[in-house]
């Protein structure tokens, strides 16, 4: 199976496609199973129905990591992109004093910040908790 990503005039999109030997031109070649656009959620269906069960199981964990790494990326990048304000306390201090849209949009970004934080503990948590747990099974 290979998985690209088509960088389609400003609409990315995933190919998948599947190599085949063809005994007649004793090669192989490339049988492209469909694309589809990167903002959706999951693996179009008609490109399943022609994967055999195999290749459906290596699509979907595609899939699945891919989304994940998506994700962590879009949550690092609301981390990363974190308004400047918060860097200056003065600022941060007059911003609220003074412009009550500002301080909306600050509490937003505060908000974000905190679920994007709470997230990451819970998960890391689990993690070691899986570790230990696994750890203290005897063999």
């Amino acid at each position: 199976m290979q998985f690209r990503l088509l960088d389609n005039k400003g609409t990315p999109k995933w190919e998948i496609s599947r190599w085949t030997y063809n005994p007649e031109k004793k090669r192989a070649i490339k049988e492209t199973l469909g694309s589809f656009p990167c903002r959706y959620s999951m693996v179009s269906g008609a490109i399943l129905d022609k994967c055999t069960t195999q290749e459906k199981a290596e699509v979907l964990e595609w899939w699945r990591v891919t989304s994940e790494a998506v994700n962590r990326e879009r949550v690092r990048s609301q981390i990363t992109t974190l308004p400047v304000i918060f860097q200056n306390l003065a600022t941060l201090l007059d911003v609220i004093q003074d412009n009550p849209e500002d301080f909306a949009e600050l509490k937003k970004h505060a908000y974000a910040f905190k679920d994007a934080v709470s997230r990451v503990v819970r998960r890391k948590s689990r993690q070691q908790k899986k570790q230990e747990t696994v750890n203290s099974v005897p063999a």
